[in-house]
């Protein structure tokens, strides 16, 4: 059985001497922080073919920033780590980085959730406006 009673106490997280990482653990960093700079990528590829929606795609371009974003510095974060220096490899980087990525993610949910259909409302109301306003003759 695995003890997780380490994980819990603060001086795991805030030990700044390096340790190293077992294959395992840095074979899953390595292919967690590719696949985050990968759908990144795909997500910015769908974001320049989706030219309908422009809320979906201003949508699907903060999504790609952020994970391509989160995946070099998560990439560089595994890097230090990998590499056992001093400071840099603290674990707590990990803890400040999942942070980071879960805030980043809340505001995009809410930009998808919240000012996307007060954008689309209003944009539907000024068009209904704007069609009884005169318009000069070019």
């Amino acid at each position: 059985m695995i003890d997780l009673t380490p994980v819990l106490n603060p001086s795991f997280w805030l030990n700044l001497a390096p340790v190293g990482l077992s294959p395992v653990f840095e074979k899953a960093f390595f292919l967690g922080f590719s696949g985050l700079i990968l759908f990144g990528a795909v997500a910015k590829i769908v974001a320049k073919n989706k030219k309908d929606d422009r809320y979906l795609v201003k949508t699907y371009q903060k999504l790609a920033s952020m994970l391509v974003t989160m995946g070099f510095v998560g990439m560089g974060i595994f890097f230090f780590t990998y590499e056992e220096i001093y400071l840099f490899s603290a674990r707590f980087w990990y803890i400040l980085w999942a942070i980071g990525l879960v805030a980043w993610a809340v505001s995009i949910v809410r930009f998808a959730k919240v000012m996307v259909p007060k954008a689309k409302e209003e944009a539907t109301n000024r068009a209904t406006f704007n069609k009884y306003i005169p318009r000069r003759n070019r």
